[in-house]
């Protein structure tokens, strides 16, 4: 089959990680150096401004089949700067193909560059000719001046050439990489749709909160100097407040958000000014507002802000942020009328009421992010989120049966809260007995959120944290027993999961199922991979999977993009910055089955909601917002909260409940 392979270099006065895809290729100064282009194998060709090619634009305009590494950057280029200036036809999604979703899919980097090295290529990217990409893609004029680019005739032909190359690297990854299913390709697709659409944003509120949190941290770092003596003149100089705390008895080597909470709110009290110089530090330091400049620099001129989402980012199939990141808005949000109070004083610029009335501004307004994004007029925004997805999902799968009956009635109003109930049946004590509020509340709220994935004492102190909980470490390991106890069916998966993988790399070609009859996951070793093929019936990747010997018998180990948590990158001559090798166990293994299948279970809602002509604008691990007319939005929240309670096909007996409702600020 003859498959098109593109890619373009770009120059504009614009930094395209600074304002997004969505403005630079809209940008008057945004143009194509070259673009080279390969039918099938054969050798690139280049295009420059001076030429036409009448083969590649016959066969776009035929809707032929069109490949490239990242597409949603070909066809912003294509359609925005090739289209208009030089006559091309339009490039249209359905006819796109992106091998770096692809790549994605099958658990490899996302980078051209990376996914090459990971697959082993002999071919592999120009990684000197990057960086003169990089600095061809920005004038060599300084701002404000005439625009004068790099085009000396040896800089030109440098960057022809990387630029062929990467379409013979990308064509080569592309060889080597599964397509994505019909149905994965229906939710890639909406998934640009999505992006493209963007979401609108009260610019307004948004400049006055710029100007704001830039007073207060102005004030914040004048009290700081102030409060010691001169000794930290800003809030950001942790070197010199690390010195000045060692003057108040106070050692510490890290000063992030974690440990100034953790000093803050220690067993061991603090002198007045280390209190108030860290309470300034842990203010200024709201790293969420950093979020207001990111909007400013990325939205577009109707206010609208795009290309928030990347398809399959994370490794269990969740979508990742891209550019201000709104898959990790602070959620505990102010009440809505409070709410429009507190933008009203912020774009009247007086902090020091809202200091007065609700709080330390910044704290305040980082709390109030979601807000800033709303309904255009004459429509309403309409939100919901499936409840405790994850721990309905984790008990349908293991076949916890007592708790799916518990979620039911609880969803019907007639039994207690799965937090009361997790208490409850942990410590064997009436539920009635369990309040809400209360300690035993709290306790069981953290052991469901901490121990569901194989989690210990340390899990239980890193939630706790969240929800004030704390305990000893003897105490936490309790609380894990009785958690355990109570949910034989779940930890017994955890091991059924593990077995079940380790079985498969050591009988390649078998499968090998685990979970609740009905509800099973498979994993089949089939080439270099490990494949894990979810109850929804979607496959998840794990790349070259080793059986190492541990002290607690065979652990399963894969290469894999990094996460935070490094403690679990394991030694390997293939280890890279960004590709390493890692290990992992029961309870991470079904922590995957469940956020795998949980994500498919939004993304099949996304794909019917769409069909229904729903025009989705945000959504997160277990959300989703659609732009609705004034007159439809009570109508079309019912159905979307239909929609949400009911569980398709292949998850049958999974209770599944959501609230739906109707907002012009969007919010919790």
């Amino acid at each position: 089959m003859t498959t098109l392979h593109i890619d373009f270099e770009t120059r504009s006065e614009l930094d395209l990680r600074e304002v997004g895809l969505y403005r630079y290729a809209r940008h008057e100064s945004t143009d194509a150096w070259c673009m080279a282009a390969a039918f099938s194998d054969e050798e690139p060709y280049l295009w420059t401004p001076e030429k036409r090619v009448e083969k590649f634009i016959t066969w776009v305009a035929a809707g032929g089949a069109v490949h490239a590494h990242n597409a949603p950057f070909e066809l912003a280029i294509w359609n925005n700067i090739m289209v208009p200036r030089y006559g091309w036809p339009e490039l249209k999604p359905e006819q796109t193909f992106c091998s770096m979703a692809r790549a994605y899919a099958m658990g490899l980097p996302g980078a051209l560059e990376d996914a090459a090295l990971a697959l082993g290529l002999a071919v592999l990217k120009d990684t000197e000719g990057r960086s003169l990409m990089l600095r061809m893609a920005r004038p060599r004029s300084k701002p404000g001046l005439p625009l004068v680019w790099w085009d000396e005739p040896e800089k030109l032909a440098r960057l022809y050439a990387y630029c062929q190359q990467d379409v013979r690297v990308e064509r080569e990854v592309s060889k080597r990489l599964m397509p994505l299913s019909a149905t994965e390709r229906r939710v890639w697709l909406l998934d640009y749709k999505i992006n493209q659409r963007g979401v609108q944003v009260d610019t307004q509120s948004v400049a006055a909160a710029i100007k704001l949190v830039a007073k207060v941290k102005g004030d914040c770092d004048v009290e700081l100097s102030k409060v010691t003596n001169g000794a930290v003149q800003a809030a950001t100089a942790l070197p010199a407040l690390k010195e000045w705390l060692a003057t108040q008895g106070i050692v510490v080597e890290s000063l992030d958000k974690q440990a100034v909470a953790d000093l803050l709110g220690g067993v061991v009290p603090l002198q007045s000014d280390a209190h108030r110089a860290l309470t300034l530090r842990q203010e200024a330091g709201k790293a969420s507002t950093a979020k207001f400049n990111r909007i400013a620099e990325q939205v577009d001129d109707e206010g609208r802000l795009h290309n928030m989402y990347q398809y399959h980012g994370a490794h269990t199939g969740r979508w990742a942020g891209r550019g201000v990141q709104t898959t990790n808005l602070v959620r505990d949000m102010p009440k809505a009328k409070s709410v429009e109070t507190i933008l009203r004083l912020v774009r009247e610029g007086k902090d020091a009421v809202i200091d007065a009335i609700y709080g330390a501004p910044m704290s305040v307004v980082s709390r109030c992010m979601r807000s800033f994004f709303v309904a255009p007029p004459g429509t309403q925004l309409i939100s919901g989120d499936f409840a405790n997805v994850e721990g309905r999902g984790a008990a349908w799968f293991a076949g916890e049966e007592w708790k799916l009956d518990a979620f039911i009635a609880a969803d019907e109003g007639r039994g207690p809260g799965i937090y009361e109930l997790a208490y409850s049946r942990m410590f064997n004590v009436p539920v009635e007995s369990v309040k809400n509020p209360s300690e035993e509340r709290q306790i069981g709220k953290v052991s469901e959120l901490a121990f569901g994935y194989q989690g210990g004492a340390g899990s239980f102190h890193a939630m706790g944290k969240n929800y004030n909980v704390k305990v000893a470490p003897a105490k936490a390991d309790e609380f894990k027993n009785a958690w355990r106890a109570a949910h034989p069916r779940i930890k017994a998966t955890w091991y059924e999961v593990q077995r079940a993988a380790i079985g498969a790399v050591r009988t390649p070609g078998s499968a090998f199922k685990c979970g609740a009859s009905g509800r099973e996951a498979t994993f089949k070793m089939a080439g270099s991979f490990l494949w894990l093929k979810l109850p929804s019936g979607r496959v998840n990747c794990y790349p070259y999977p080793k059986l190492l010997e541990s002290e607690y018998g065979p652990q399963l180990t894969y290469m894999a993009r990094p996460g935070q948590d490094d403690s679990k990158i394991i030694h390997d001559a293939q280890n890279a910055s960004n590709w390493a090798r890692v290990s992992t166990y029961g309870g991470a293994l079904f922590n995957n089955i469940i956020q795998g299948f949980c994500r498919d279970l939004l993304s099949e809602l996304m794909l019917g909601m769409d069909a229904a002509g729903a025009a989705l604008v945000m959504h997160t691990y277990d959300d989703l917002t659609a732009e609705v007319a004034d007159a439809k939005a009570e109508r079309a929240r019912a159905a979307m909260e239909q929609m949400m309670r009911r569980a398709p096909a292949w998850a049958a007996g999974l209770p599944l409940f959501a609230e739906v409702k109707v907002m012009r600020r969007y919010g919790k």
